[in-house]
Parts: structure tokens; sequence; C-alpha cells
């Protein structure tokens, strides 16, 4: 490969970063550089180590969704991509109903105001994303309600969006360990087996594996 052909690919990288928000890990870089240095010899064997190093490349850009202890934007705008969501919800539970609505969590975060991998904390908690028998047959994957039915994950996605906002960060409640005194509380007679114990724990440990701060606060700056 040509030397102008390596600079094609080291661009071509670049672009990939950033449209799947730059998470390609700098190991990635490092060697996508040594790549364009091996290729210019030409030959087979820099063929295959190009090939080698794009695979890499697109791997890193599909990894950890965000760096750990990221807080949620005081702007307004979703701290994760809809892919990275995807991507982490896959590799959690593959083939779980809200697999593939990542963009769905952003776009309902984002406008009322409540950090997306939040939501999907709580939904991973709550229903391993939908998977569980009970959440499929309602399209309740948070179950909120707790036994309501809804026509679809996006409208589910959107109502509990919805009513986390107006119903726990309007009313100060926004951090999970707030969330929790009032979407599981302890002691409670519809809790016998006392479930909502585990709660607290399951959301803070996936919303840090998410990248968030589990102490802080899980509202955006710029929601209604």
């Amino acid at each position: 490969m040509s030397i102008e052909a390596a600079s094609g690919l080291t661009a071509t990288l670049a672009r990939i970063r950033e449209i799947t928000g730059g998470l390609a890990p700098a190991a990635a870089t490092t060697v996508t550089a040594t790549t364009a240095t091996t290729t210019a010899t030409g030959g087979a064997a820099g063929t295959t180590t190009t090939q080698n190093a794009f695979a890499a490349a697109l791997d890193g850009a599909m990894g950890t969704p965000a760096v750990a202890g990221t807080p949620a934007s005081a702007s307004g705008a979703s701290p994760v991509t809809g892919a990275q969501l995807d991507a982490w919800m896959a590799s959690k539970n593959p083939g779980a109903p809200l697999v593939g609505l990542g963009d769905v969590f952003v776009r309902e975060g984002v406008a009322n105001g409540i950090d997306p991998r939040a939501l999907v904390a709580i939904a991973r908690a709550e229903s391993s994303l939908g998977s569980d028998p009970g959440a499929r047959s309602r399209n309740n994957a948070f179950g909120w309600g707790p036994h309501r039915t809804f026509a679809s994950w996006e409208e589910n996605i959107a109502t509990v969006a919805r009513g986390l906002r107006t119903g726990y960060l309007d009313d100060g409640l926004v951090t999970l360990p707030q969330i929790q005194a009032r979407y599981a509380p302890l002691g409670v007679g519809n809790d016998p087996t006392n479930l909502n114990s585990n709660w607290l724990r399951n959301t803070t440990t996936l919303y840090r594996e998410l990248g968030g701060d589990p102490a802080g606060s899980v509202a955006l700056g710029g929601g209604r």
C-alpha cells in the first residue's frame, strides 16, 4: 500500500471514531499508526495488518459506552449515544427486546431531562432489559404500574421517562437512592419477599458500568 493510501486509511478510521462517539481506545490508534508504516512497504503481510487494524478500530468504537464516573450532562445533552447503549445492552442480554432501542432511550431521556443511562440501568435491574416473561407479555421493562401493559416498548420507555421527570426529578428526587425511596420502597405490603432491598444495589452497579456516577444526580440540565 502506498503512503497516500495509508493516509487515507488513517482518515477513514478517524471518521469512524467521530461517528461512533470517539470511543476507540488509544491502543487502537497506536495500531493504526503502526499499520500505516508497515503497509507503506507493500506486500501481502502489510495488507493483512491493515485489515486487522481496521477491525480492531471498529471493535474499539463499540467498546465501553463512557468513561466511568461521567456525570449527567449539565447542558441537557445526552452523555451517551444510542449506539453505545445498544452495545452495552447487547453485551448484557443478547436478544433482549430493548436491544436496538438505544436511540429511543436517548431521545426520551433528553426530552425529559433524565440521563438515558439511568433509564437503561433501571430496565436492566427490573426485567433484564425486557427479557423476563412478565415484562415481555406487557411490554413493561420497568415494573411500572407495576403491572401496566403498554402498546410497545417505545411507549413504555417514553412513559417511564416522563413519569420519572414529573414524579421524581420535579420533586427533587434526583439521585438513585432518592428515587429508590419512592420507586421501590422498603417494607411495603406488595413486596413480601423484600425484593426491593436489591433495587438500589443493582441499579447503582449498572449505572456505574454505564459510566454514570451512582452518588450523583441523574438529571440532565436541559430537560423539561
